[in-house]
């Protein structure tokens, strides 16, 4: 890794060279070599980011998805967006609201028969599976839970008096099933903070570059492994400190379960304490595309 320490000593070493030879230094020489070292630092592979540049990380950072990302989100038809539970239960909780509005409960949630009605359309949760509740509400079903969330910070829905309606933007969205289902999908992965269901006092982890997450399990995701696996990849690039269950519990147990692009099992073999463990779907590759394995 190169520290600044690391480039100082470059250019003065480059200095010294250039005076035993002779050659003078001016500002202009000196900018023109310090562009060099800059340029050469942010397109080499770097083994804390698994082979990935500076320059590529810094996209996938703060350019999510565009050209210059090495992962890309596809445009989809409304058939293939269908495909993901996630985007499917907040198109279905979309379309509930262009149909009519929903008073909410007394605190708030919504009306158990829109919960159960939008958790059948996503995938199957342990706490509503391994209980078996014949009633289940809004805030024990993450993914409706989740679902609800993107609609309200799309600007979408709006909540007036204990009511849950569409907004103007809402109703537009509907015109145009494909682009709005876009921006589901989009907004899902970068516009969410996934702390939200949860209790771990550090709110960045799994948040920040979730786009890395997403290229790291296209990178090792052929096979099964353990939560811990990309915990360490992923703090290899982001050094946090405190309680990294965090990661394993946000990214691959809730979002890209509730995505549909891994597969999730409980592994036996190990343990006790068992652990999940982890491999990516066909619907990663139906999703995204990626430019650099």
């Amino acid at each position: 890794m190169m520290t600044m320490n690391n480039i100082k000593k470059e250019i003065q070493d480059w200095i010294n060279a250039e005076e035993r030879a002779g050659r003078s230094i001016d500002e202009n020489r000196l900018n023109q070599y310090i562009q060099l070292l800059t340029r050469r630092h942010n397109n080499t592979p770097r083994d804390e980011f698994n082979g990935l540049t500076p320059e590529e990380m810094n996209n996938i950072m703060y350019f999510p998805f565009n050209s210059q990302c090495v992962v890309e989100l596809k445009k989809l038809d409304k058939e293939q967006y269908e495909k993901i539970p996630l985007v499917r239960q907040t198109l279905f909780l979309l379309n509930i609201l262009s149909q009519k509005e929903l008073k909410l409960t007394q605190r708030g949630w919504l009306p158990l028969k829109v919960v159960a009605e939008t958790y059948r359309l996503g995938q199957p949760e342990w706490i509503v599976e391994e209980y078996g509740a014949k009633r289940y509400y809004e805030y024990e079903v993450g993914s409706v839970w989740m679902a609800r969330i993107i609609l309200d910070l799309l600007g979408w829905i709006k909540t007036r008096k204990g009511i849950l309606s569409l907004t103007a933007k809402g109703k537009k969205a509907l015109s145009n099933i494909d682009t709005a289902a876009n921006e589901i999908l989009f907004f899902s992965l970068t516009g969410v903070g996934m702390h939200t269901f949860d209790g771990y006092e550090e709110d960045k982890i799994g948040n920040l570059g979730m786009v890395y997450s997403i290229w790291l399990l296209n990178k090792y995701g052929s096979e099964w492994h353990f939560g811990d696996f990309y915990k360490e990849q992923y703090q290899k690039a982001f050094h946090f400190p405190g309680n990294y269950n965090a990661y394993e519990t946000r990214v691959f147990s809730r979002l890209f379960y509730w995505l549909g692009i891994v597969e999730q099992r409980l592994n036996r073999q190990v343990g006790p304490p068992f652990e999940d463990e982890y491999k990516k779907t066909d619907l990663l590759s139906i999703i995204f595309s990626f430019k650099k394995v």
